[in-house]
């Protein structure tokens, strides 16, 4: 595992089509955005379990929707 310490603002770029900026850290949270092809499939670690998806959840408590790309 590679771990960095980055400034809001800084990116890091993963392979040649992939780019992680970070956005902000507020209290224990941490924001960033990626910006990748759509050939690319982003999941967060919570929807892969022991290497499959789980089912779509809706993260009511903040509001946020999770989308899944069905090609994935």
């Amino acid at each position: 595992m590679l771990v960095l310490s980055r400034k809001r603002g800084e990116t890091v770029h993963i392979g040649r089509d992939v780019t992680v900026t970070f956005l902000e850290s507020r209290g224990g949270t941490i924001r960033i955005g990626i910006d990748a092809p759509s050939s690319v499939c982003i999941l967060r670690g919570e929807l892969c379990v022991g290497g499959g998806l789980v089912e779509p959840v809706d993260d009511g408590a903040r509001g946020d929707p999770i989308a899944l790309a069905v090609d994935c």
